[in-house]
């Protein structure tokens, strides 16, 4: 007497909500990695060009700000 139109939508649903959460779970991760590549990279540029600590505090700040828009563009994908 199940209706299978419905057990499918249902399974439908619990695939995009799974799809989803696994997209979600990687913001965390790029917000981390953004910022420890602009950290690495100033740190870097601040052992080659003898300026520490003020290029791994610029580029502690770009990564920062990338792993931001990083978060943000995520989350407006997929809380519209």
């Amino acid at each position: 007497m199940d209706d299978p139109g419905q057990q499918k939508r249902s399974s439908g649903s619990m695939a995009e909500t799974m799809r989803t959460v696994g997209a979600l779970s990687t913001v965390g991760f790029s917000f981390v990695f953004a910022i420890a590549i602009g950290a690495g990279l100033g740190w870097y540029l601040d052992k080659a060009f003898g300026t520490a600590p003020w290029l791994f505090f610029v580029f502690f700040a770009i990564g920062v700000a990338a792993g931001i828009l990083n978060v943000y563009r995520t989350a407006g994908r997929f809380l519209k």
